[in-house]
């Protein structure tokens, strides 16, 4: 059984083992590409060119193994471009994380949805799929090495004497190389310049082992993911794990459904329309504010709930509409949680977690319909609908820049002329470079930020964006064109513009 096992296995890499040329150079491409990209460039413009190339990686790499791209591919795609140009445009650290790991997931369902038939597959599946694609990627670290072994073996000696010969011309190149560089280094003094900047690494070489280490990653994971995908050993069925009776499910969903009943016809009445007498002590405004978090809670609970009893419990028309109920219900404890929080932002002001706070109740929203639907159409593809749901809503968030949001409505509720240094290190530290065009209409210089806010340099983005060297620690973002952001370079702009007045 174990050497069939390894027939199947060396069948299934077949084609890759036999265009190992294509898919380790194309590999090493990316490798080569991601280190240029990404070498001490978190979200420079460089990001969307490293992302446009790799979803040209995955088209080549399919066209090669004769696999056609589907529908949905296409739309992923889509999504990571725009996840790409995102992650140039702000200089939210929080989002950029998030988008490497948006990346990451959306790298795993395009392989998922093209190698395999995943239209039948609920979340659990889904999500357990691409938990075992990456730990199947993470095995297959050895065949890169198996294949190069096989290429030499079939390649025969003719081509290594070739490569020795090569060799052989460089070894002789160097000591010409070294005498004419010297010549040269004393006749121009840019190019002196330009060759201490290239040997400066081989006396200390950290830069060079993190490019190094940045070009093995990219190639690997790439030749890793392909053999992942031509390995194919996700099983494709899902299991009927409906082994709950319906009575059980309908008697619990039921009494919880009266529950919320009773509780959504308080929130009308009371929250909603202001009619009724409250308890003693308290008033419209401190009643509304109350009980967001948990109103959130169990709002994500029955979304939870529901899906638990699509899976485990045998379907039942009874069932069925009481689960429709607490779907009405929880669009109802939705909008309560909303206005609360929009109470919450009228009175204050936006943050980062109320925006998120926001955004996950439309988010959650929009997913009850795809659960509602599914209750009353089995059929209804449940996991892509939440797949292009999450998606969109992701890229919408990140494409808004939340910072840039946070900062025109902090300065729209302060007056220039009271401003504090509590409310400017608010600006300058709690959020990033996206809050400079807010900060500037102020009209604060960049040195006035610097010497109101203090000598010693923080985390704000006031410090990175500056271009003149600072003091101990001080941390300046690279100006070139490799590393350029938009949001850093729009605020070096403002700044630069407000500082030569």
């Amino acid at each position: 059984m174990s050497n069939l096992s390894k027939e199947e296995k060396s069948l299934r890499l077949k084609p890759i083992r036999d265009n190992f040329p294509f898919f380790a150079g194309i590999s090493l491409f990316f490798g080569l590409l991601y280190s240029f990209c990404l070498y001490r460039n978190p979200c420079g413009i460089t990001f969307p060119l490293l992302v446009t190339a790799g979803c040209g990686c995955c088209l080549a790499v399919c066209k090669k193994l004769s696999v056609p791209i589907k529908k949905g591919s296409w739309f992923l795609l889509a999504i990571a471009m725009l996840i790409g140009i995102s992650t140039f445009l702000t200089a939210n650290p929080f989002i950029h994380f998030f988008n490497k790991v948006a990346l990451i997931l959306l790298c795993a369902v395009f392989a998922l949805h093209q190698c395999y038939n995943e239209k039948h597959w609920n979340l659990g599946k889904y999500s357990a799929s691409i938990l075992l694609f990456f730990c199947q990627a993470l095995a297959a670290l050895p065949i890169p090495l198996m294949h190069a072994f096989h290429y030499r073996k079939e390649a025969g000696s003719p081509n290594y004497i070739i490569l020795l010969l090569f060799a052989l011309g460089f070894i002789v190149a160097m000591p010409i190389s070294l005498i004419l560089i010297v010549l040269l280094s004393q006749a121009d003094a840019v190019f002196y310049s330009m060759v201490i900047w290239c040997l400066k690494p081989l006396f200390f070489p950290g830069p060079l082992i993190v490019i190094a280490f940045q070009i093995a990653f990219g190639a690997l994971a790439l030749y890793c993911i392909t053999c992942c995908c031509c390995l194919g050993k996700i099983p494709e069925t899902v299991p009927n794990r409906q082994f709950i009776h319906p009575a059980v499910a309908a008697a619990c969903t039921g009494s919880i459904s009266l529950l919320y009943l009773l509780f959504c016809a308080i929130q009308i009445v009371y929250l909603f329309l202001g009619k009724g007498s409250l308890p003693e002590g308290y008033t419209y405004s401190s009643y509304a504010r109350q009980g967001f978090f948990q109103l959130l809670s169990v709002a994500f609970f029955n979304l939870a709930m529901i899906l638990f009893c699509l899976k485990y419990v045998r379907p039942h028309p009874a069932l069925r509409l009481i689960l429709s109920v607490i779907c009405g219900c929880t669009y109802i404890l939705i909008a309560s949680a909303a206005y609360r929080m929009m109470l919450y932002v009228g009175e204050y002001h936006l943050t980062r977690l109320r925006i998120l706070v926001l955004w996950f109740l439309a988010l959650l929203f929009v997913l009850m319909a795809g659960v509602t639907l599914i209750l009353w159409k089995p059929k209804f593809p449940l996991s892509w609908f939440f797949i292009a749901t999450v998606s969109i809503f992701y890229v919408g968030l990140s494409l808004a820049r939340p910072d840039a949001i946070i900062a025109r409505d902090y300065v729209s509720r302060i007056e220039p002329d009271s401003i504090t240094v509590l409310q400017l290190k608010y600006l300058s530290e709690n959020l990033s470079a996206d809050a400079a065009p807010a900060v500037s209409s102020l009209g604060f210089s960049l040195d006035e930020l610097q010497q109101r806010i203090g000598t010693y340099p923080g985390t704000g983005w006031f410090w990175t964006i500056a271009r003149h060297p600072g003091p101990k620690h001080h941390y300046t973002y690279p100006d070139s064109i490799r590393t350029w952001n938009y949001s850093i370079g729009t605020a070096r702009q403002l700044f630069g513009e407000k500082a030569n007045k």
